[in-house]
């Protein structure tokens, strides 16, 4: 199994039923490949670079995962053919082990952080 990382970017303005549904349909296609999916980071909405099918907006996704060649043809090829999509890539993650250490301590000190303000500290 090789190790992946994929950003996904969406039309903005989604109903939320759609963003879910493509979003998924490649969370169902990897575990039915026999993969495993390590992080999904929603990164919000954001300004484009420049404009695509004359969207200035897109919501952004980042997924980490483990799978094989198979399984990103199939997501290259499903995403491709989605026109909710704008953009896709997926990239064999070679630093893996050590992206997903600091990822995972950032978000537990932003939870740490922001459950201090709710309880009003």
């Amino acid at each position: 199994m090789q190790k992946y990382e994929c950003v996904v970017v969406l039309r903005s303005g989604l109903p939320e039923t759609d963003a879910n549904a493509i979003l998924d349909r490649f969370e169902s296609s990897v575990t039915n490949h026999g993969g495993e999916i390590t992080l999904k980071d929603p990164w919000g909405t954001k300004k484009l670079a420049y404009e695509i099918q004359k969207q200035t907006m897109g919501d952004y996704y980042l997924y980490r995962f483990t799978g094989d060649n198979s399984l990103v043809k199939e997501a290259d090829r499903d995403y491709r053919l989605d026109d909710r999509v704008l953009r896709h890539l997926i990239v064999i993650d070679e630093e893996w082990d050590e992206r997903n250490r600091v990822a995972l301590a950032k978000r537990a000190e932003q939870r740490s952080r922001n459950e201090g303000v709710s309880d009003g500290r």
